[in-house]
This record gives C-alpha cells, structure tokens and sequence, in this order.
C-alpha cells in the first residue's frame, strides 16, 4: 500500500565518511490501542575511537505534526523545539546529557500537518563506558510548552577487549546506491510487521586478527526458545573495522509481542548445524511483531476480520479470510480498507479510524452473551454511530423486563428490549437495519 509504506526522510548522515543514511519511520495515527507516535528513535552502540569508551549513535525522528507551528509569512510556517538527552546508569544517577535546539520551516500549513509524513531528524552521540544505561529523550515543544518523553534500557561493552566483536544492531529498511556510495534507510522501530519483503540489519565488525572468513546466522528468539534460524551468510572480515549487513528474508513463525533477533558470527565451516564451539560473537535486540493499520495495533487480524461483519460484504470478508498466511490476509484487510479511504492522499484514513472506535465502544458498552460488537445496540452503534438521545424504561407489568429506544436525526427509530433484566437489549424489530457503515466526516 503506497501511502502506508515507509517515507524515507531526506536527511543525509556520514557514517565514519563511507556510509549515508536517511531515516524511515512508520506511519502511524492516533487511535485507541495506539502505538505512541509523538517522536520515534533508536539508540545503537559502535566501538568509539577513545579506547576505554563505546560510543552511543542516538537516532531521533519528530514527526511535523507533533509540534506547534507559527505562520511568518505568506504560506511559510515555523516552529522551535528541543531535545533533552540525559543517560543514567543502573543506580539511577545521571551520567551525562545533552540538549539540542532545533528550528524547523514548513511551506505550508498542510505539511505542518504531516500530509508529505515529513519528519525532523537528529543524530546525537555519546561517548560512555561499558555497563548497563537508560537514555531517556524529552522533546519540548517551545511554542506550546508540550512535553513529549521516552526512554531506552541498553547495554554497552568495550569492543576492543575481545579479539572479534560486533556492534549493536540497525534494522534497516533498505540499502542502495548514492554516488557510488552504499546508502542505507534506517528504521525507527522495534515493530517489523509492516516488512512484507524481509529487511536488513546492519552492524559493525571489529576483528584484531588477521583478516578471515567468518559465517554469520541469525535466529528470532521468544521465551528462551529459538523458533528460527536462518542458513549461514560467509563473509571475509579482514583486519581492523567494517560495516556489514544481513538481509533478513523471511522471518516465520512470529506470534504478536515481543522478540528478540539475534546475529551470531561463528568460524567459518562448512557444517549445517550450529555448533557454540565456533561462536565469535553475538549480537542481538529486540524486535516486536504488532500488525497496524493507521495506527492501531491489530493484536488478532482474524477477530479483525470477523468485525468487518457490518462495513463489508460476506464475499469480501471470506476473501479476506482465505488469504494464505498472516501476511497475505493482512494485505488484503488493509487493501479493503484503502479502497474505503476517504482522504487517500494523506496518511491517515478516517473511516478505518472511525470503524474500529466504534467496534471498541461497543465492545466496552453493550457486552452482554457476546461480544459488544456482535450485540444488537453494537450493530445499531456501529453502523449509525451515537443516537441523538437514548431513554430506558421498566416494563409496568414485568419489573424485569426493560426497553430503551434511540433516536437519530434523520428521525429513524430503534427500540430494544431486554426480557430478562440482565442487560441483553435486543431489537425489536432486526429489520429495520438494513445498511452498511458508511463513513460521514461530519
């Protein structure tokens, strides 16, 4: 889907003057079950050149519609905001910090508003030495005193004491060509469920030997338990420093939550299974399979599916059901969602935003035998939406019996009644809905 795939920012960053890099971040809008979208960023560790540190590359994206903006002149707008880095070590005192202020200009109101998904990017480093860390990032809008905070637990090792090790890991969404040079695009998210075409890692090697073939495997890692391992990738590693990278095809078998992606570097050899005995190195972090969809994480797309029961036809809900594998079915769900799109130029769509609010209300409001959505005020909620007014009253002649009736603007009328007095409303007469959802921005 094209205004859901990863938006590569212009921003051109030299690493140690043989790699570019330009920063992608997911797109994502608020709703319920939301991820946090007010700024994204990573933090990976590389050897540093002073000997007895490790050096910490903090990678931070502030979407333009997280920050408050001032018209200057004719359609150009501005806004003012900083950064606050402080690093604590394991006891909770702080370290080090640093604070960066940052201007940014926009052309026009609509891109203030994230219409071209335009970020503004930094890099931060930090030069630390080894042991375990938080790194907590503010971002204070000073226009409208906003506070946006998160932070990051990570580890750092000095490199040079071991004869071979590796850096931290970059996931990376793509890898090209710029003047001759390999540019990279890297990734602002632990969550790789919008990768419907593998990814990368990136990392550094540090080898004080002689230069030699190394074989590199990765393995995804849940609960202790390595449910994947990939064939082994022979590079020759020669003497001293070098960027590697790794494309991750496939990975299978991931259920929702957390992961961890591991890299071992073992000696070379021509032997299929893994054998610890050769291992050089690892590396690993974590990653996180959520599937999205305009900002809400889709933690059960079957359940996802089955809701679409009051917005889609039988057809396409089996269409969508009959998709082969996760990423298939999840193609198709978010392909019929596209075609609902009501403003398919920006990222944002409205109607699946608005949908699925209401399937929550439900879900929270009229549970009764079964799930909200699948009552008959859920039906009624969700393709309609609020009634004007609702009132309830007793039955004179069976205190257990109640019935509650809405009221719409267009004069359209539902009564419900509940025979028992446990709150299982059902409509009176079912054929008084007929519709499908349909979205109305007003």
């Amino acid at each position: 889907m094209n205004k859901r795939k990863l938006k590569k920012i212009k921003y051109i960053y030299f690493l140690y003057l043989l790699l570019f890099i330009v920063i992608a971040i997911p797109i994502y809008t608020q709703q319920s079950n939301k991820i946090d979208n007010s700024f994204y960023f990573d933090a990976i560790s590389f050897r540093s050149d002073s000997a007895d540190k490790s050096r910490l590359d903090i990678f931070l994206a502030v979407p333009y519609q997280s920050l408050s903006f001032l018209k200057v002149e004719s359609e150009n707008f501005y806004t003012k905001y900083e950064i606050y880095v402080t690093c604590y070590d394991f006891t909770g005192n702080s370290v080090t910090n640093k604070t960066l202020e940052k201007v940014v200009n926009a052309p026009s109101y609509l891109a203030t508003q994230g219409i071209n998904a335009e970020s503004d990017i930094s890099v931060i480093s930090l030069d630390l030495p080894e042991g375990k860390y938080r790194v907590n990032i503010q971002v204070s809008d000073l226009l409208s005193s906003l506070l946006y905070e998160k932070s990051r637990d990570f580890t750092l090792i000095n490199y040079r004491k071991f004869p071979f090790a590796m850096s931290g890991i970059m996931l990376v969404s793509d890898i090209f060509e710029t003047e001759s040079k390999k540019s990279i695009t890297p990734y602002l998210s632990d969550n790789i469920s919008s990768f419907s075409d593998g990814f990368f890692v990136f990392f550094e090697t540090y080898n004080q030997k002689e230069g030699d073939s190394v074989d590199f495997v990765y393995q995804v890692v849940r609960d202790d338990k390595v449910i994947q391992t990939s064939e082994r990738h022979t590079k020759f590693i020669p003497s001293g420093k070098t960027q590697q990278y790794i494309r991750i095809k496939d990975l299978q078998n991931l259920s929702s939550g957390n992961q961890f992606l591991k890299v071992i570097a073992m000696t070379h050899s021509d032997k299929k299974e893994i054998d610890e005995a050769d291992y050089l190195a690892i590396t690993q972090r974590t990653i996180t399979y959520l599937p999205t969809l305009a900002g809400s994480i889709i933690d059960n797309l079957d359940e996802a599916v089955k809701e679409l029961r009051y917005v889609a036809t039988n057809s396409q809900i089996s269409f969508i059901e009959e998709g082969v594998g996760k990423q298939e079915k999840m193609r198709r769900f978010e392909d019929f969602w596209e075609s609902l799109d009501p403003t398919p130029n920006t990222k944002r769509n409205e109607a699946f935003d608005d949908y699925y609010s209401r399937v929550e209300f439900a879900n929270l409001n009229f549970k009764s035998y079964a799930k909200g959505w699948q009552t008959d005020m859920g039906m009624v909620y969700i393709i309609f939406g609020q009634p004007t007014s609702r009132e309830r009253r007793q039955d004179y002649y069976n205190p257990n019996r109640y019935y509650e009736r809405w009221i719409y603007q267009d004069n359209r009328e539902f009564i419900f009644v509940d025979n028992n007095g446990f709150g299982d409303f059902r409509l009176t007469n079912t054929s008084l809905v007929s519709e499908k959802y349909e979205y109305n921005r007003y």
